[in-house]
């Protein structure tokens, strides 16, 4: 397995391993426990177009928004810039963001699998070298998995806590 390849099987693990994955933390997800704002979060400043702040519906909008300009700046490689990031769309259902996540989770990864091994230390915008830039987008995954799971726990026991 080349260098590449060991990435591509992180990437997919991250998205849907049967034990810790972002498609599991996301499964079964309805509407209304995605649109659901955790007390902590009541503060926060919505931004104009977007799900509200720490919401599992946020948490998608961005994993997508973020994997459409991290599929930019792997095409990108070895530009002397960043590409522009490409504004939100505005407002959208949850079941058109997780669509959206679907498809630029699978052109992120396509992104990725038209690299060469021998691209890995070349940079990419930001100071980052590709290698690294890897990485940091898979570990992306699993942050946010992390935190739908634990709006998810919050979301069942909301009701129930003291």
């Amino acid at each position: 397995m080349d260098a590449v390849a060991a990435y591509l099987a992180q990437f997919d693990h991250a998205w849907d391993h049967r034990w810790e994955s972002l498609t599991g933390a996301l499964a079964g997800v309805a509407p209304e426990e995605a649109t659901w704002q955790a007390a902590c979060y009541a503060g926060e400043a919505r931004e104009p177009g977007w799900p509200a702040p720490g919401t599992v519906h946020w948490q998608v909008a961005h994993l997508a928004h973020c994997k459409r300009y991290y599929a930019a700046v792997i095409r990108a490689r070895g530009a002397p810039a960043r590409p522009e990031v490409e504004p939100r769309p505005g407002e959208r259902s949850f079941a058109e963001d997780v669509a959206d996540l679907r498809a630029t989770h699978a052109d992120l990864r396509r992104a990725i699998a038209e690299c060469g091994a021998h691209e890995l230390g070349v940079a990419v915008g930001g100071g980052m070298d590709l290698a690294e830039f890897l990485a940091m987008a898979i570990r992306h995954d699993a942050w946010h998995a992390a935190q739908i799971a634990v709006a998810r726990r919050l979301w069942r026991t909301r009701l129930t806590a003291p």
